[in-house]
This record gives structure tokens, C-alpha cells and sequence, in this order.
């Protein structure tokens, strides 16, 4: 299924593409035209999504396994729709973790450290690979889009999640920095920030006593979580040519939450 679609004719990579937003991220780039490479650590949870994308797809879609917090699976990953598809457009960087809410004061130092790996180095060096892949190309970045995956927590703080608001400020910044570094070669970047989103890595943050979904909701506006396709959809529009003049904008799909 190509040629047609708001994605017509170009060829993505995801990152964290095995579950959740990053999932249905592929599944709408896929319907939109792309060719997709999906990448994450482990793509175990996708095989049934992955097997009916191959079915429904065929040579559109491939698969690759590859920690994003280590250089030479990132490259592999970049370089893999160079070698399939002759060109990579769009990089969707959502790859990312989270961790039990827990005070500050009693937060074991590893849980930094893995948070700052995966979601901090991990878009980082995506980064740095996504753009030479696209600069590599018959078209050299014009017309290119990178999408980082932030998160809410990155317009205020929130107690309890220090290593991860640090970590999602952090994205912040290196998508501002990325769109005014790549603008010559005409790649654009932009970021996401999800709000409450129905995804493991929402629910890893969770503990016991916050699991009921109806009381998670009245963390927006709009009294529910997020469908993973909702903030998929925005994705979309980023790495399409409908947001050719956005650039280093950071775009909050969070039903109206704000800092209290």
C-alpha cells in the first residue's frame, strides 16, 4: 500500500515502535503510505501487531532489535532504511522509560542512571544518526522531519518523578537545539509532549494506589486517558509535509493539564 496517503512515497523509522504510542505510530504511518523500519529492544509484544503488518504491508515494513542507549544498534537502526529503501525522511524518536513515583530523597541512583540512558542518550543519538541517514540521501535532509517523544512533564515538574521530568526537559531541549542546528540541510524537529496516555510506560509510574484509570483521568480536563492513536495521529501531522513551516515547536497533546 503506497502512493497514496499524507505519507505517500516516504520511508520512516520508529524507535520504541513494539507497543504503545511508538506502535500506534507505525500502524497510522503504514496506512499513510510510509515504509516504516520499526525498532525497539524488544519486539515480542508486537509479534501478532508485527505479523498482520507484514501480511497487510508486505516489503513496507521491516523489523529491528536494537537498544537505543548504544551507538551501534542506534546506527544500525539509521542505516537500515538507507539500505532497504535507498533514503530515510522521517525519524519518530519515541523510544523511552519510566519509573515508580517515589520521593526524591529515597531514589537509588540507578534509577537516574537508566532513565538518562534510555531517554536522554538514546534521542540524542538518534539524533545524530536519523540526520546523517537523511543527509546521506539521494535528497540531503530537504524535506525531512524528525519527531522527538517528550512528555507533559516537560512544561512543569511534578513530584515524586525527578529523574524523569529531568529526562523529558532534557528531550526538550534537544529538539530546540536539533531544529536550529539541521535547518540547513532542511531537516525539521519538532516535539511531542503526551499527556496521561494508556501505555506500560504511563503504568510503570503508577503505584498500586493509583491504578484505577477513572481517578488517573482527573489529571486533565478532560477526565480520561489518552488512546495511544490519539497522540499518534500528531505525530503523523509532524512528520508530514502538512508541518513544513514547524520547526523547533513543542507540541502538548494532554487534554488541558496544567500545572497546580
Amino acid at each position: 500500500m503506497s502512493g497514496v496517503g499524507r505519507l505517500a512515497g516516504k520511508v520512516a523509522l520508529i524507535t520504541g515502535a513494539g507497543r504503545g504510542i511508538g506502535l500506534a505510530a507505525t500502524k497510522r504511518f503504514l496506512a499513510e503510505g510510509a515504509k516504516v523500519v520499526l525498532a525497539d529492544i524488544d519486539l515480542s509484544a508486537a509479534q501478532k501487531d508485527a505479523e498482520l503488518l507484514k501480511e497487510q504491508y508486505k516489503d513496507s515494513v521491516t523489523f529491528i532489535r536494537g537498544d537505543v542507549a548504544k551507538e551501534k544498534d542506534v546506527k544500525a537502526s539509521c542505516q537500515l532504511p538507507l539500505e532497504k529503501w535507498g533514503k530515510l525522511d522521517v525519524a519518530l524518536l519515541n523510544a523511552g522509560v519510566s519509573h515508580l513515583l517515589q520521593p526524591w530523597l529515597t531514589t537509588d541512583e540507578s534509577v537516574l542512571d537508566r532513565i538518562l540512558a534510555v531517554n536522554v542518550k538514546g534521542p540524542w543519538l538518534g539524533m545524530k544518526h536519523s540526520a546523517a541517514a537523511m543527509i546521506a540521501s539521494p535528497h540531503k535532509g530537504k524535506g525531512c522531519s524528525i519527531v522527538l517523544t517528550s512528555s507533559v512533564a516537560s512544561l512543569y515538574g511534578h513530584p515524586a518523578f525527578s529523574a524523569y521530568v529531568a529526562s523529558k526537559w532534557a528531550v526538550r531541549g534537544l529538539g530546540l537545539a536539533g531544529a536550529q542546528e539541521f535547518a540547513r540541510h532542511g531537516i525539521r524537529v519538532n516535539t511531542v509532549q503526551p499527556g496521561a496516555t494508556d501505555t506500560r510506560v504511563f503504568w510503570d509510574a503508577a503505584p498500586g494506589g493509583m491504578q484505577d484509570k477513572v481517578a488517573m483521568g482527573a489529571l486533565n480536563v478532560m477526565g480520561r486517558l489518552a488512546d495511544p492513536g490519539e497522540v499518534a495521529s500528531v505525530m503523523l501531522f509532524l512528520a508530514s509535509d502538512e508541518a513544513s513551516f514547524m520547526t523547533g515547536s513543542t507540541v502538548a497533546v494532554h487534554a488541558g493539564a496544567t500545572p497546580t
